[in-house]
């Protein structure tokens, strides 16, 4: 993480606007722009604003919650890979249909629409090995089959994107009444999911009769299902072959993604591997 000092210069030298120049834009004097930038002292919240501000800059600042390696996460590794591997999924679950549940009887249900089924990973793995696609599974419910424990609402998976299985995905997807996942309507958009339509796109986020489905052909860090698919771990689960990336995969991708929940689980995942 960068120091206010580094802060600072980096933001006056990439304006290239002198100390001088910038101390006179933020009616202060020159040698407190020094004292900043040399670590001899340290400005408040507000000064550091109002100087970013002369920059014509401000500061986006974000809280995120650390995880503790060693914590209570990662003592539930074990418990979670003495289960079936069918177990960990169904867990999954049975930890949404208690959330939902949760959320209708304290008035946080969708009302009286559709709203958005909860995540059903046997019914959405049995559909699309009825239709024979080929695909991996990747993030957090890829990892859970492993033994991470956090808690995920959604399946992200990367299908082979040759015109075959597109044409296996399009009608599973159909059998799922797929519709285009949006915050603010719990049902989802109509969406062809025709094969030309699914070409057409890198992600798709959808919501489906067995709950919230991300399609992602080619996730971050990676080149996609021809990249992942050799390395993957083999499961048997609910009657089929099931292909989930492995966690140095998973790890790849979402430091490739960079995104603050993303960061945590690496840690996490790294963690993992190291105690094997």
């Amino acid at each position: 993480m960068a120091t206010t000092a580094a802060l600072l210069h980096q933001a006056r030298t990439r304006a290239r606007i002198s100390q001088r120049e910038l101390a006179r834009r933020a009616g202060t004097a020159q040698s407190v722009i020094a004292r900043i930038e040399r670590g001899q002292t340290s400005p408040t919240w507000e000064t550091l604003q109002r100087l970013l501000a002369a920059l014509n800059l401000e500061a986006d600042v974000r809280l995120e919650p650390r995880v503790v390696v060693g914590s209570h996460m990662l003592a539930e590794v074990p418990g979670i890979l003495r289960m079936a591997p069918e177990d960990r999924l169904k867990e999954v679950k049975n930890v949404e249909r208690f959330l939902k549940h949760a959320s209708e009887g304290s008035g946080g249900g969708a009302g009286g629409g559709r709203g958005t089924a909860p995540l059903d990973p046997e019914l959405l793995f049995t559909t699309l090995a009825r239709h024979q696609v080929q695909f991996v599974l990747i993030g957090a419910l890829a990892a859970k089959l492993q033994g991470f424990p956090r808690f995920t609402r959604d399946a992200d998976i990367t299908p082979a994107r040759d015109r075959e299985n597109l044409q296996h995905l399009s009608a599973a997807l159909r059998e799922l009444d797929a519709r285009i996942y949006t915050d603010t309507i719990p049902e989802g958009l109509p969406f062809d999911c025709s094969p030309q339509m699914l070409a057409r796109g890198d992600v798709w986020n959808l919501v489906t009769t067995a709950g919230r489905l991300d399609l992602a052909f080619k996730p971050s860090g990676t080149e996609g299902y021809d990249d992942l698919a050799p390395n993957a771990v083999h499961f048997t689960i609910f009657g089929g072959e099931l292909l989930a990336a492995r966690l140095e995969d998973i790890v790849r991708s979402k430091e490739a993604a960079g995104r603050w929940q993303d960061r945590q689980d690496v840690e996490i995942i790294r963690e993992m591997l190291k105690r094997r």
